[in-house]
């Protein structure tokens, strides 16, 4: 039980690392790299048990949001009442994560099915946090489901894009982690 809660904790740690890392935009001046807070909230929910981990990667992301808008000057466009959104559009993810560990597994044979639940869960997620934006941010006059739905076209692939992205990379992460380190794939199960 130690080892579990020490890996889950490693877990935790490393993802909220990577979101620092990605959400503040600290290295747009030498590389962009895309959002990978969808990604961390399906890994999160995958990997770490502890109800806790969820609200505190949230934090982390508000935290970042508002030092980000308040002392580097990002814009501050996004941050509206339907930024609150966002809370339902990471849980999406973080469920989705906690479904495919109960479900499915770290299993080679599980990856379709779970490519499918990550593309499914990451639709369902955009459709809270852009039509949350847009139809309650207050930033569009008279807000439409025809206004709404190129925007979701424009803006749902580059999101699709990042999310499988850097969780494919954290999935081959593990997958070569467990390979070196066996003993740590029973800690890693529920």
């Amino acid at each position: 039980m130690v080892r579990n809660a020490r890996f889950e904790l490693s877990v935790a740690g490393l993802i909220a690392l990577v979101m620092l890392v990605t959400r503040s935009h600290s290295l747009s001046h030498v590389l962009h790299l895309p959002d990978t807070s969808l990604a961390s909230f399906f890994v999160l929910g995958f990997f770490v048990r502890r109800v806790w981990a969820f609200p505190a990667l949230f934090a982390l992301g508000f935290a970042i949001d508002v030092i980000a808008i308040g002392w580097f000057g990002q814009s501050d466009f996004c941050f509206t009442p339907a930024y609150w959104m966002l809370v339902p559009a990471y849980g999406v993810m973080w469920l989705a994560g906690r479904w495919a560990q109960g479900r499915l597994g770290a299993r080679l044979a599980a990856l379709p099915a779970m490519a499918v639940l990550l593309v499914a869960a990451a639709f369902v997620s955009e459709l809270f946090s852009s039509g949350g934006f847009y139809f309650l941010g207050g930033r569009f006059a008279d807000p439409t489901l025809a206004g709404f739905l190129p925007r979701l076209g424009r803006y749902f692939p580059p999101t699709l894009l990042a999310t499988v992205g850097w969780s494919s990379l954290a999935a081959a992460s593990f997958a070569l982690l467990f390979t070196i380190r066996p003993d740590l794939r029973g800690a890693a199960r529920r």
